[in-house]
Order: structure tokens, then sequence, then C-alpha cells
């Protein structure tokens, strides 16, 4: 009881974040929540702005972040120390909050911009995921990383064919900024790996083309290791919160060659497979940890007469963390 508990409130703190829109959700207020969040239930915090960004080379989130009006974009981290002794695992968690997505200056037509108050979904599972685990005093470290920002159009907004240089030293081609995410999470995911964890895993509604190739009833999960993704493939059988492992081969990683820098962000050869060059492109800033990347853009939200935020994938995550704070 205690467990349906406690992932509930986990669960309904994700689908209320998510679903509130823009005017009442924005960076801001954002992090004010976070930091009281923090304070009520004894997370560690640190909140990493514009200025040390950029003493942090932080190229990539920065560049999104700066078609914002106002210094409102940060990368926070918090971090969840068990009272007992358990595993001695440490987890990073990591979560996508772009608080709207317009596009950027490849603006997005009306309908696909419409429910971009829900880029954010990533980092509000990861915060209902830390706030289950604190309910449910899992004896593991987890550490949780939210890249928080919004992707607008205007004067200092980033530019298509933008040359970017990442935090771990990679340039990326911008050539779409609606590939924002990627972004965001690329300079997080990288300084989320200097913490050395045992893994790291990521959400995002990443990708249109995860709608696409899996609807709204399988997350796409993408994973550089098996023993990770059997992990999260049996916790998501078990608990219905179904997701289906993605290939990130050297095909698909050549798609993302760039002419002009390390990467692109981007396919540069041909149009196909999108989620999976997304992953492809994470990838190169995670380094050597064990990793999964899930895309949740088609299981976030749901449309029709249930119209409304999921929380996924809660669930699936907390049962993972279950099982992992007993070995």
């Amino acid at each position: 009881l205690d467990r349906e508990l406690a992932e509930a409130q986990g669960n309904n703190l994700a689908r209320w974040l998510t679903a509130l829109p823009a005017n009442k959700l924005d960076a801001i207020n954002y992090q004010d929540l976070i930091i009281r969040m923090s304070k009520e239930f004894n997370w560690d915090i640190d909140i990493y702005k514009s200025a040390e960004l950029k003493k942090m080379n932080a190229g990539a989130f920065l560049a999104v972040a700066q078609g914002n009006e106002n210094d409102s974009a940060a990368i926070i981290k918090l971090k969840y120390k068990p009272q007992s002794h358990g595993s001695e695992k440490t987890l990073s968690l990591v979560g996508k909050g772009i608080i709207f997505d317009t596009g950027g200056t490849n603006l997005k037509p009306f309908n696909s911009m419409l429910d971009m108050h829900i880029d954010m979904g990533g980092s509000a599972v990861a915060l209902g995921t830390l706030l289950a685990i604190t309910k449910l005093k899992l004896p593991i470290e987890v550490d949780c990383w939210l890249a928080i920002t919004e992707n607008r159009t205007g004067p200092e907004a980033y530019k298509s064919q933008d040359i970017i240089t990442a935090a771990n030293g990679k340039t990326i081609q911008t050539i779409h900024t609606d590939a924002e995410g990627r972004m965001v999470l690329a300079d997080t995911l990288f300084f989320a790996g200097k913490e050395k964890p045992d893994f790291i895993i990521d959400y995002a509604t990443l990708t249109g083309a995860c709608v696409v190739a899996l609807g709204a009833h399988h997350s796409g999960l993408m994973s550089n290791s098996d023993v990770l993704a059997d992990k999260l493939l049996s916790s998501g059988k078990s608990t219905d919160d179904l997701t289906w492992r993605l290939p990130l081969t050297e095909d698909y990683s050549n798609q993302i060659v760039s002419n002009f820098a390390d990467v692109a962000n981007i396919s540069t050869r041909g149009s196909g497979a999108g989620t999976i060059t997304a992953g492809c492109f994470l990838q190169k800033f995670v380094g050597n940890y064990d990793w999964a990347h899930i895309d949740i853009a088609g299981v976030a939200w749901e449309e029709g007469t249930n119209k409304g935020a999921t929380g996924r994938p809660m669930e699936l995550m907390s049962e993972f963390l279950i099982n992992e704070s007993k070995n």
C-alpha cells in the first residue's frame, strides 16, 4: 500500500506539471517549485544559470536558451541520499525540460505547436520519480538532472547552420532548431557522466518520429547496455508501462555525419529513423557509462476524451529502481 501511494504521488506530480500551460508553469516558477520541494524532502540542490553554464562551456544548452527574453534557463541537479544502507549503486536521471517549444527559428506549424507545453514532460517524470523514491525511502543514491528552458524564436535565437561547441568539446552543426531537446540533453548528459554514476537514464519527449513508429502504446528505448535495456524492458512488462528497444548501430550513427562539425543535430544522409538518429546523437555525449534513453513523445500525452498527461514511464522506473535497490 505504501508503494502504491508513493508511486501515485509521483505520477500525479508528473501529470500535473506536464499538463500545466506555459503561462502557469514558466521556467522561473518551475525552478521555484523545485527549490521548495528540495527543502521539503531534504534533497541537495545545485542550480546552474547562464553565467555559470558559460564557464562550464555548456554551448549546446545555451544555444537553445539564448532565444529566451530573460535569464530564466537553468540546469538543476537534485541529489537523493538514502537514510539506510542498501545498494551501493548511484543512478543519474536526466529530464528534458523545454517549458514550451515553438521550434525556434525553424518555427513549427500550428498543429505541431499546439500542445508543446508538454515538452517538459521528461523533467516532470524525473521529478516525479525522485519524489516516489523519497517517499519509499529506497536505499539507492540518485542524482536528478533537469534541463529547463524554452525554445523560442527572436533576435537572439540560434539559427540553422550555426556551429555550436558542447561542453564535452564536440562541435554540432545545428541544421534544424526544432531539434533542441537533444541539444539541451547533450550538455546535461555530459555533466551527469562527470559524477561517475553506475548508469544514466534520460527521458524526453524527443521526436515526432517516435509517435509515428510506436504510437501511444510503447515508449522508445535505446541503450548502449544490453543488461540495462533488458532490465528496463522487463520492468515495463511487469507494470504494463511498455517500452520497445530500437537499435543504435553505426549505420544510423552515420546518418548524422557532418561535413562542417563533429556531428549534425539531425540526419544529413536521408530522412528516415529520426528517433534512432536522435539517440545516436545523445550517445556521443554520454561517455563510457551504461546509459538508456527513453523517448516518451508518444506516451507522455493522451489524446481524445481522456486528453491529458499520463506520467509515463513513472511506473516502469519505480519498478526498476525498487529492483535495483535490492541488488
